[in-house]
């Protein structure tokens, strides 16, 4: 077994820059852990949370893993957040641990608030969240992102059909 330090090393990359993180997945490290460790890399990435409420990827493989542990530190972490980007990651991340229903409307909040054609970044920020969203499997969420089919804009109608499985 490695060291605990070394696989979540492997697990959450750093730097979390572009060139270190873009395409990387963690799921095969995650799926090839034995039960004791992966409670071990659970109890890690709780506290590199602590150290990096920043870091996105650490709420994600936190989903991934299903850690009800880790919970309190997400909805701390939700209490905090101050952009909608990462609410809606975090909620989103939240919901695919315990399916908690609350999750749903801060979720469609957070997501109506990216919906800002001024924001540069907008076609985007779109496209990312209509995933997010349809991980709720809600019917409202599913409505919201089907207004979205016929968009102007070709990136965010087809991500908005391909976020539905369409």
């Amino acid at each position: 077994m490695e060291t605990v330090e070394k696989l979540i090393d492997q697990i959450i990359p750093y730097p979390a820059d572009y060139s270190h993180r873009n395409g990387f997945s963690n799921e095969h490290i995650i799926d090839k852990l034995d039960a004791d460790e992966k409670i071990e890399v659970e109890k890690g990435l709780i506290d590199k949370l602590t150290e990096h409420p920043e870091d996105i990827l650490i709420v994600e493989t936190l989903a991934y893993m299903k850690s009800t542990r880790s919970i309190p530190a997400l909805r701390n972490l939700l209490a905090n957040s101050s952009y909608d980007m990462e609410k809606l990651i975090i909620v989103s991340s939240i919901f695919e641990i315990n399916h908690d229903n609350d999750m749903v409307d801060i979720a469609i909040s957070a997501f109506r608030q990216l919906d800002n054609k001024k924001d540069a970044y907008y076609v985007y920020k779109l496209t990312g969240a209509f995933y997010h969203l349809a991980k709720f499997n809600n019917p409202t969420a599913v409505e919201i992102i089907k207004e979205y089919f016929y968009h102007k804009e070709y990136l965010v109608s087809y991500n908005a059909k391909r976020a539905l499985g369409q």
